[in-house]
C-alpha cells in the first residue's frame, strides 16, 4: 500500500470513529474522560491525515526537495506526541513545548507544500518567495515564544505584523494563479509560439529558451525540448 493511500484509510477510519463518538455521546447518559480522550486521539490521527494528504502532491511532483518529506514525519511525529500528552499526566512542561513546536513546523511544511503548487508569472515570482520566507519567520517566532520568555509586549505585535504579512501574500497566490491560467487560454496569434510555464523535471517557473525549442530550467539546470500542439 502506498502512502497515500494508508494516510486516506487512515483518514476515513478515524472520521468513522469520530462519528460513531459523536453518535454514542448523543445517547449516553454520560461522556466521561475516557471517551473524551479516545475522541482527542481520533481527531489528531484524522488531523495529521489531512495534514500528510496536503504534502503529498508537491512530494510526489518532486517540489520543495525535502520540505513535504519532512512534513510529513513532522506531521506523524508532532500528532503521536499529542496523543502521548492526552493519555499522560505530562499536561505541561518540556513536553508539551516540543509538541508545539514539532506541530507548528509541520503546519509550516503544509503551507509551503500547498502554495508550491500554484504557478505564476515569473514576474510575480518573488511573491511566493515573500510566503516561504514569511512562514519561516513566523514558525520561528512561535517556536521562540514556546521556548524562551519574549517581552510580553513586543512579541504579539511582531507575530501581528507577520501574520498580515503571510495574510496578503497567501491571499495574492491564488490570484495570481488563476490570472496566469486566463493568460494562457487567451487565443495565440498566427506567428506567435507558445511557451511551456513550467519545468518538465522540477515544476518551476524560471523557464528561459535558447531558440523557442529547447528550454532551460533556472533552478534544477535541466534541459528539454517542448512540442506544443495548438
Amino acid at each position: 500500500m502506498s502512502p497515500r493511500k494508508l494516510a486516506i484509510a487512515v483518514f476515513f477510519a478515524s472520521v468513522v470513529i469520530n462519528a460513531g463518538l459523536g453518535i454514542f455521546a448523543l445517547f449516553a447518559g454520560e461522556f466521561g474522560d475516557f471517551q473524551g480522550k479516545v475522541l482527542v486521539t481520533s481527531l489528531s490521527v484524522s488531523a495529521g491525515s489531512v495534514l500528510s494528504l496536503a504534502m503529498f502532491p508537491a512530494r510526489e511532483r518532486g517540489l520543495l526537495r525535502p520540505v513535504p518529506a519532512g512534513g510529513v514525519a513532522l506531521s506523524i511525529l508532532g500528532f503521536g506526541l499529542l496523543i502521548i500528552l492526552v493519555w499522560t499526566d505530562f499536561s505541561s512542561g518540556q513536553l508539551g513545548r516540543l509538541t508545539g513546536s514539532v506541530l507548528t513546523l509541520a503546519v509550516s511544511s503544509g503551507y509551503a507544500s500547498l502554495i508550491t503548487l500554484a504557478v505564476v508569472n515569473p514576474k510575480y515570482i518573488n511573491i511566493m518567495r515573500s510566503a516561504y520566507a514569511l512562514v519561516t519567520v513566523l514558525s520561528l517566532m512561535i517556536i521562540g515564544a514556546l521556548w524562551g520568555e519574549p517581552e510580553a509586549d513586543m512579541l504579539p505585535r511582531l507575530l501581528g505584523v507577520v501574520s498580515i504579512l503571510l495574510a496578503a501574500a497567501t491571499v495574492s497566490i491564488p490570484v495570481l494563479h488563476r490570472l496566469n491560467r486566463e493568460m494562457v487560454s487567451t487565443p495565440i496569434g498566427e506567428n506567435e509560439q507558445p511557451q511551456p510555464l513550467h519545468c518538465v523535471s522540477c515544476g518551476s517557473t524560471e523557464i528561459s529558451t535558447y531558440d523557442g525549442i529547447t528550454y532551460a530550467c533556472g533552478a534544477c539546470q535541466a534541459r528539454f525540448c517542448a512540442e506544443i500542439l495548438v
